[in-house]
């Protein structure tokens, strides 16, 4: 269980960034998801069944038909996020909502552009979506609800316990980071949500609307037409399978007769693509092409029959009493809602002495004149501020709560970030040498110096703790389970402040860590990483994953190492941070479906001594420079094996090798894998250590 002292804080920084200029798309995920639902209750398959027969049967009465009444659905979109750019602006929503009434009506510019062998079928569906102006509650709304939480990186059925609105009145969307499953989007399809308060739709914000945190282009910007299509019951156009492009999906079907069988695109646009002899459509917005321009009338027939049924209580969306209940009828006058208070930092650690700009990000309401702000900085000079953005000064370390109250003419609302900013100190830390096994029952707090404290940062519940399963010497060591993190999310803990005035050229910190992989396909990372300024900014000096960072045999779970075979050293030259006065040392997990993982004597020299660094009766290293192999010889008669590494300037292992030294000299460089650079070739041999720095030229 996790220490619940101040110095538990939770990552502010968002894990997964999404660029407009990345062009990550992704595919649907619904058939995933579909699959697991049948697996979980084969009685859905039934309820399948019978909607595809009703839509049947309703497609017979009503293809081809223009009833000229619109249903309309009422909209709520739930942002999940950390403050990155998942957390998407009004206007991206409001961009989001344009483009599918546009294409669910048929609105849309480009429909002019669908190729003339379907231009007859292309089909206004009659269907409109609105943000809700009304809460479940009877409280006015913009339809936008916004939620702090890191499940925003790895989002599946977990965003939708954070909140959820009554289904049965609204269409609920859930704007995310990343999705677990790696999938765009994804929806189910009506009635077969594993409970009724997850009916709705989850989508990356990369691939919500056309601006902001959208990568842009058709097949993003479609997404959410694409999904919606599902949620009303519409099949991909290859039908419910998991693969497009696949030949076997010729003899599937999506139960819509004016769609012609195919097995689909692959994120191209051929409009010559016949794959199941006859002409595929791929500018249908069920298929998997980059040119979505249409929905077919059959198509529009079987989304009709959806909004008919009770499957989903898709049928309660559209009805008058609905509809006046979410403030979504025509007759319906908008009001100016109270604010949401909401800000954001400009950074989340610094030096004492350093300042952080706010700035607010309440929403709800139109933002004019009548706004009015609040601020409280416990532990900030000034104190308090009344402008929207203040700049404000933290001269003490410490961890300190931000507050601010936000009020326009329709109300007021105040919210608390708690343990927002932290302040380091920059002396008066650790000195070097320097150690730490985690013998303190009180870690992260140091019992006796608080100075000397260190820090979790995490994601999750499950995170770093001390533990006593295990260890390297003592009693205790530090342990994260992967196995129950999610993955892609990241846990750290950071030291303490460390004086390296006195740390030179030839600095080296170790570590042991124990860690098995469950199986050749887990892939949790070790990072470890120092800053020069609080931990505003980190350099990466270590870096290993899956059987890289392995010590032991995979292991099936609830690896604990038994003994100190179980357990490797590593090694990083210090010789970059050669005489600063503050730095600080953070070990970061980015868990990838592991195993425990076990970090333990974590042992900071100041120098290794000179003696043993230069003394060439002991070591040789030669060529040094070197074009290409390079040769170690060790002169000692130490009857042990002895361990050879050669990190790049970074900390990055690069060779790793154990050699007995009956074979001296050994070429270290056999694998041809040192690239011109700068390197430190560190040799263990029983309990000497030698290093020696290694010029590769070309």
């Amino acid at each position: 269980m996790l220490n619940k002292s101040v110095f538990l804080i939770i990552a502010m920084l968002g894990i997964a960034m999404i660029s407009r200029t990345q062009n990550n798309i992704k595919p649907c995920g619904t058939d995933q998801v579909m699959q697991e639902a049948l697996l979980k209750n084969p009685a859905l398959e039934k309820l399948l069944q019978n909607q595809d027969s009703l839509a049947k049967e309703y497609t017979k009465q009503h293809y081809g038909e223009k009833s000229g009444t619109v249903k309309i659905i009422p909209v709520v979109i739930h942002v999940i996020h950390t403050y990155g750019p998942e957390n998407v602006s009004k206007a991206q929503v409001l961009d989001a909502i344009r483009i599918i009434n546009e294409d669910f009506r048929n609105l849309n510019s480009d429909t002019a552009d669908v190729i003339p062998v379907f231009k007859s079928i292309v089909a206004d569906s009659e269907i409109e979506f609105r943000l809700a102006q009304l809460d479940p509650n009877g409280n006015c709304t913009e339809g936008i609800t916004r939620t702090y939480s890191p499940l925003t990186h790895s989002a599946g059925e977990n965003v939708k316990d954070l909140i959820s609105w009554n289904t049965a009145k609204y269409l609920n969307v859930w704007v995310v980071a990343n999705i677990e499953s790696g999938a765009g989007a994804y929806a189910y399809y009506p009635g077969t949500a594993p409970q009724p308060s997850h009916e709705g739709i989850v989508c990356r914000a990369s691939q919500f609307g056309s601006i902001g945190a959208s990568n842009g282009g058709n097949f993003s910007s479609r997404t959410l037409t694409h999904e919606i299509g599902h949620y009303l019951n519409l099949a991909h156009t290859w039908g419910s399978t998991n693969s497009n492009a696949d030949p076997s999906n010729c003899s599937s079907d999506d139960g819509v007769s004016d769609t012609p069988n195919t097995i689909g695109s692959n994120l191209n646009c051929d409009l010559n693509q016949n794959t199941c002899n006859s002409l595929d459509n791929v500018q249908n917005y069920m298929d998997y092409a980059t040119c979505a321009k249409m929905f077919t009338q059959g198509q529009k027939a079987r989304m009709q029959a959806a909004l008919n049924s009770s499957a989903g209580n898709r049928n309660n969306l559209w009805t008058s009493s609905n509809l006046i209940a979410t403030g979504t009828n025509d007759g319906y006058t908008p009001v100016t809602c109270a604010p949401i208070a909401d800000f954001n930092a400009s950074t989340y650690r610094i030096c004492a002495g350093e300042s952080v700009t706010f700035t607010d990000l309440s929403y709800n309401a139109p933002k004019d004149n009548s706004w009015t702000y609040s601020w409280s900085f416990p532990g900030g000079t000034p104190s308090t501020s009344t402008d929207s953005m203040p700049t404000i000064t933290y001269n003490t370390p410490g961890i300190y709560d931000v507050s601010l109250t936000v009020t326009n003419s329709a109300g007021s609302d105040s919210y608390t970030r708690n343990q927002l900013i932290i302040v380091k100190q920059t002396s008066g830390g650790g000195a070097t040498p320097f150690t730490e096994g985690f013998e303190d029952a009180a870690f992260p707090v140091n019992s006796t110096n608080n100075n000397l404290s260190w820090e979790y940062e995490f994601n999750t519940s499950t995170a770093w703790d001390r533990t006593t399963l295990a260890s390297y010497s003592g009693n205790a060591s530090i342990m994260i389970d992967n196995q129950n993190v999610a993955d892609g999310m990241v846990n750290s803990f950071i030291s303490p402040t460390i004086d390296f005035s006195n740390v030179t050229s030839t600095g080296i910190m170790t570590f042991k860590v124990a860690y098995a992989q469950i199986d050749n396909t887990s892939s949790d990372l070790l990072r470890v990483l120092f800053s020069k300024d609080c931990g505003k900014t980190w350099q990466v000096r270590f870096a290993r994953s899956g059987a890289q960072l392995a010590s032991a045999s995979p292991t099936s779970g609830n690896f604990i190492p038994s003994t100190t075979a179980e357990w490797q050293e590593f090694s990083i030259p210090l010789s970059i941070f050669a005489g600063e006065q503050s730095i600080y040392v953070k070990f970061e997990m980015t868990s990838g479906g592991g195993n425990k993982c076990y970090v333990d004597d974590i042992n900071i020299q100041a120098t290794t001594g000179v003696e043993e660094l230069i003394n060439d009766e002991q070591i040789q290293l030669y060529p040094n420079p070197s074009a290409g192999n390079v040769t170690v010889k060790l002169n000692t008669d130490l009857a042990v094996p002895a361990s050879i590494q050669i990190l790049d300037i970074s900390g990055r292992v690069i060779i790793d090798k154990t050699v007995q030294l009956s074979q001296n000299p050994v070429n270290i460089n056999n694998e041809n894998t040192l690239i011109p650079g700068t390197y430190f070739v560190n040799i263990t041999a029983g309990n000497k250590k030698w290093v020696k720095k290694l010029v590769v030229l070309k």
